[in-house]
C-alpha cells in the first residue's frame, strides 16, 4: 500500500507538476476507497459469521454461569439485599448487550454529525471534507465501532480541515484540489488504519491464517465453547 507523503525527500529535486500530482493523487484516492469499502465489506461478513459460529455460544455460556452463580449464593444463603444487588448487575449487563448500546452508539454518532455533517459546510471545498469524515463515522456506526466515532470526537487535526473555510465565489485552483485531496486521503486511510488495529481484524487474519492450513478456528473455537457449556449445565443440575 503507498504511503501518502507530504513533505518532499531528498530524491525529490524536480518541482511537481501541480497537474499531474493531482492526477496521482486523485487515483491514489480512487484506490484507498476502493480497499476501505472491500475492507469493511469483508469485515461486516466475518463478524456476522463470528457472531453465529461463536457468539450465540458465547452469549449462552454466560447465562448459565450466571444462573450457576445465583445457585450458589442461594445455598450460601445470600441475604435480599445483595440478591437485588446482583439481579441489578445482571440487568446491568443483559441491557449492555440490548438496546442501551445502540442508543449510546446512536447519539455518539450524532455527535460526531452535529459537528462534521456536510450540511454545516461553508462551501464545497468544506463540504468534501466533511462528506469523507462522515462516511468513516457512518462505517462505525454500522459496526458498532464506538472506539473509531470517540476518535473522530477528539480529532481536532480533522475539526481544524472543516473549520477552515473560505468564499464561496473563489474558484478552486489546482493547490486547493491538492489540499483536498491530501486530507480527504487523510481521512480515508484513517479508517482504514482503524479496521486493521481492530481486535476482530487480528481475529479474522487468524482465522484466514489456519484455513490455509486446513483448519477451522470458529468451529474449534465454537466446539471449545460447547463443550464448556455442557459442563457448567452439569453443574447447575447438580446443584438445583
Amino acid at each position: 500500500m503507498e504511503s501518502l507523503s507530504l513533505h518532499p525527500t531528498a530524491a525529490e529535486t524536480e518541482p511537481l507538476d501541480p497537474a499531474a500530482e493531482v492526477a496521482r493523487l486523485e487515483t491514489l484516492l480512487a484506490e484507498r476507497r476502493a480497499e476501505l469499502s472491500a475492507l469493511q465489506e469483508e469485515m461486516r461478513e466475518f463478524k456476522a459469521r463470528y457472531t453465529q459460529t461463536v457468539g450465540a455460544r458465547l452469549a449462552e455460556l454466560a447465562e448459565v454461569e450466571q444462573e450457576i452463580k445465583e445457585a450458589e449464593e442461594r445455598r450460601l444463603g445470600v441475604g435480599a439485599e445483595e440478591d437485588e444487588e446482583d439481579a441489578g448487575q445482571v440487568q446491568a449487563a443483559h441491557a449492555a448487550r440490548g438496546v442501551p448500546v445502540k442508543t449510546a452508539l446512536r447519539k455518539l454518532f450524532w455527535s460526531v454529525a452535529r459537528m462534521f455533517h456536510p450540511d454545516h459546510a461553508g462551501d464545497e471545498h468544506e463540504a468534501r471534507r466533511r462528506h469523507s469524515i462522515m462516511a468513516e463515522a457512518s462505517r462505525a456506526y454500522r459496526d458498532g465501532d464506538v472506539e473509531s466515532l470517540n476518535t473522530l470526537l477528539g480529532d481536532e487535526q480533522l475539526q481544524s480541515f472543516c473549520a477552515t473555510t473560505r468564499p464561496p465565489e473563489e474558484e478552486e485552483d489546482l493547490a486547493d484540489r491538492l489540499l483536498s485531496l491530501k486530507e480527504e486521503l487523510r481521512t480515508v486511510e484513517f479508517g482504514l488504519k482503524r479496521l486493521t488495529q481492530d481486535g476482530l481484524f487480528r481475529l479474522k487474519q487468524r482465522v484466514a491464517a489456519e484455513a490455509a492450513e486446513g483448519r477451522d478456528a470458529l468451529a474449534a473455537e465454537a466446539e471449545r465453547i460447547q463443550r464448556q457449556i455442557v459442563k457448567a449445565r452439569r453443574r447447575l443440575e447438580h446443584l438445583s
